[in-house]
């Protein structure tokens, strides 16, 4: 019977195309992690009704046309840092180019009390404040998304202002009662009913949003 060529290389390099592919593996997770901005965390600077309060923004500095901006809200006793992170909304967000800004509850807690309240007024102060000092945003390409109670609140904070800001609300999350716009055929809704918000969600989110623009 004739020997097998290939066994025989295989046995000669078998360490040599491990060590190959593993280079390769690294340097493919170096590349894509790289391809694009960076998560920061930042604090809102005076001159807004919201100054000092945190958010992370993640946006390219100078595009070279105006981009989309997604607002997305944790739940209460949750944090933005942690969303960031499971969302892996920055990932698609350097894939599709758009950025994004993770507004940040104080305590842990959002007061969703009226569409122009006190945490809706932060909101869209971040909007105003991404817009002038982060990136070039387009205004008519603006979302919000959140999750259990942020959900709620992105919901409350579409219906403030003279003429809506946000051109479409995702909420995500597995409700006792689904919550209700106030205001609802304003804007736009897209619903996942996920318990956990990992990569798929945001793309599915951004799927459905990016569609919705205002003044069209």
């Amino acid at each position: 019977m004739a020997s097998n060529p290939l066994a025989g290389w295989w046995g000669k390099n078998k360490r040599t195309v491990l060590i190959v592919g593993v280079v390769i593996v690294v340097l493919w997770v170096f590349i894509e992690r790289g391809n694009g901005p960076k998560t920061k965390r930042v604090s809102m600077p005076k001159g807004y009704g919201s100054a000092d309060r945190e958010l992370l923004v993640h946006a390219p500095s100078d595009p070279k046309d105006p981009i989309p901006l997604v607002l997305i809200l944790h739940d209460d006793n949750a944090d933005a840092k942690t969303l960031d992170h499971d969302s892996a909304a920055g990932s698609v967000a350097n894939a599709r180019n758009f950025a994004v800004a993770y507004p940040e509850a104080v305590g842990g807690t959002w007061r969703i009390d009226s569409p122009d309240g006190v945490d809706a007024a932060y909101l869209r102060d971040v909007v105003s404040y991404v817009s002038a000092k982060k990136t070039k945003v387009d205004p008519n390409r603006i979302y919000v998304w959140g999750v259990g109670e942020g959900a709620r609140l992105a919901l409350t904070v579409v219906c403030g202002g003279a003429k809506p800001i946000f051109a479409a609300v995702g909420v995500v999350g597995q409700f006792m009662q689904e919550p209700q716009s106030a205001c609802p055929g304003r804007t736009a809704e897209a619903r996942v009913a996920e318990t956990d918000w990992d990569k798929k969600v945001s793309e599915t989110l951004w799927t459905a949003s990016a569609k919705h623009h205002l003044g069209t």
